[in-house]
């Protein structure tokens, strides 16, 4: 199945806000370890825990993305699926057939352009990649510590989009506008620039070529 269009608007609408709850997360807790407890339904680093939902899991083996609720291997407590069945119906609900059906390639939808979007949609305060030899585990994570982290200051955000960007063909313009219509942050826009102030208050100057890709951020060139 090939990406629909519909999910790769959401993905450009989602990713950098949801890049930025990552941050979070990684500013938190830094290199700890970490220890799933499904039983407890929390994800545990050290000296945090933090209540979780299950996502699904991505097979390297089957190059396959599988649904939480399609899981009859995995016994995951009902109310830890809450989120994935919100999402499945939010995906009936808004067109995006990767969100509906039980598994999906992942040339057509990743963990990771999934954790995107389902962290947004869900308000989750990140996702989470726990990887293990075979695949991964993705899930979300719910906690105002996490919430009261940062927000993107420039160098975090070029590097996130440039990470971003070398992993998908987005229109990285639209990817930079809806992170800061997200942020409730004013800018200036012609044919081919956006200009604001971040929160942190630093200018931030974008400018794009004819096909919306980023080429040019405060005078220096932007690479992927």
């Amino acid at each position: 199945m090939k990406t629909s269009q519909t999910l790769i608007s959401y993905v450009e609408q989602c990713a950098l806000i949801t890049l930025e709850k990552q941050d979070k997360l990684e500013l938190l807790i830094g290199d700890s370890l970490h220890e799933l407890d499904l039983d407890a339904g929390k994800l545990r680093f050290n000296d945090f825990d933090f209540p979780l939902q299950v996502l699904g899991t991505e097979s390297d083996n089957t190059l396959t993305w599988l649904w939480a609720w399609a899981d009859e291997q995995t016994e995951i407590p009902a109310h830890l699926m809450r989120s994935a069945q919100q999402l499945k119906t939010w995906g009936a609900d808004h067109g995006v057939p990767e969100f509906t059906v039980p598994s999906v390639d992942v040339n057509s939808a990743d963990g990771m352009e999934i954790g995107l979007v389902a962290a947004d949609v869900c308000s989750a305060s990140c996702f989470f990649a726990d990887h293990y030899e075979g695949g991964a585990a993705y899930f979300l994570l719910f906690d105002r510590r996490i919430d009261d982290g940062p927000s993107f200051d420039r160098q975090h955000l070029i590097t996130r989009m440039a990470d971003l960007f070398s992993q998908y063909d987005l229109n990285q313009r639209s990817v930079l506008e809806s992170y800061l219509r997200n942020k409730g942050l004013r800018s200036e826009t012609d044919r081919n620039m956006i200009s604001t102030e971040l929160e942190n208050g630093e200018r931030l100057v974008a400018e794009f070529d004819d096909t919306n890709r980023l080429v040019m951020v405060n005078n220096a060139a932007f690479e992927i």
